[in-house]
């Protein structure tokens, strides 16, 4: 009886207590029922005026210039070659290895297809035929076959013949040089050199040490059989000096400079000499298994042991 007692005092409820507790309910479904009762209706966003008015000015602006853009791509595209520049077309016969900026603007062509010409040459690029020319970046097809007709290139005998008068020799008359000695003003007077390949020449003259048969300047990058064939009667070789690399002291990095000798090469060199002391002769080398016969004379007049 004592434990009813207990539950129904703590169950029970006083009238106060009571109100509050309905109160108290009465709040809770109030509050989950009014989303339900409550229909929120979207708010319409405000739209200013001014800024509009600002969108609709923009976007006008647009289609105008997508417009005249459109316009200007189609006239471009399609309008005659007469409103491109370098309209005058003066043909004659010319070789593209030789004729100069002045003879391609009477050709008809435009400055910058001609800056790509210039440079395609002076790299060392060589026309082998007519067809070539096609080959120039933004050369245009009918610009190509305008002028292909007028294409003529000439080898060594037209030269020697007097058939054969390029711009770039008018003033100063190619004379026959030694390669290991010439200055960079005799070189640039040869027929067929241009100055990337007369610097190439150069170049691979300073990494051989010098060069022992004319033959070698065919070796040079970019020397086309073309080009050798022009300047080959205006070279020579009356005493070649030769700088050598000493094998006894040179690293494998000071070897491997050399053109004819690669790295693998350059190391056992290195390494034979510190297995087995110094060279007493060049043919030492010969020693080192993968040295061939014909490596050997490649490169045997390169080196010295003093």
């Amino acid at each position: 009886m004592a434990i009813k007692k207990v539950v129904k005092d703590y169950l029970s409820f006083s009238k106060k207590e009571g109100i509050a507790a309905i109160v108290l309910a009465l709040l809770i479904g109030g509050f989950i029922a009014l989303p339900y009762l409550i229909k929120s209706e979207k708010k319409k966003p405000v739209i200013d005026k001014a800024m509009l008015e600002e969108v609709t000015k923009l976007q006008s602006s647009k289609a105008t210039r997508d417009s005249m853009h459109t316009n200007y791509k189609n006239y471009t595209k399609y309008s005659s070659p007469n409103n491109q520049e370098n309209t005058t077309f003066e043909p004659f016969n010319f070789d593209p290895n030789t004729v100069d900026e002045a003879g391609w603007h009477k050709l008809g062509l435009r400055d910058k297809t001609i800056h790509t010409l210039m440079n395609y040459r002076s790299k060392g690029g060589q026309f082998r035929q007519s067809e070539d020319i096609k080959k120039i970046w933004g050369l245009r097809p009918e610009e190509a076959a305008r002028i292909i007709p007028y294409v003529h290139i000439v080898g060594m005998e037209a030269y020697k013949k007097k058939e054969y008068a390029p711009y770039k020799f008018a003033s100063v008359k190619p004379m026959i040089v030694d390669v290991n000695l010439a200055t960079t003003e005799q070189l640039r007077n040869i027929p067929g050199m241009g100055n990337g390949l007369l610097f190439r020449i150069l170049k691979y003259k300073e990494r051989l040490g010098g060069f022992l048969s004319i033959d070698q300047v065919k070796e040079v990058y970019g020397m086309s059989d073309s080009a050798f064939v022009l300047m080959q009667p205006f070279l020579k070789l009356a005493s070649p000096i030769i700088t050598k690399i000493n094998i006894n002291t040179a690293t494998d990095y000071d070897l491997s400079g050399h053109p004819y000798i690669d790295k693998n090469v350059a190391k056992a060199i290195v390494l034979y000499r510190l297995q087995h002391g110094s060279y007493q002769s060049i043919n030492d080398i010969m020693k080192i298994v993968f040295i061939k016969e014909s490596l050997f004379q490649k490169i045997s007049p390169y080196l010295t042991v003093q």
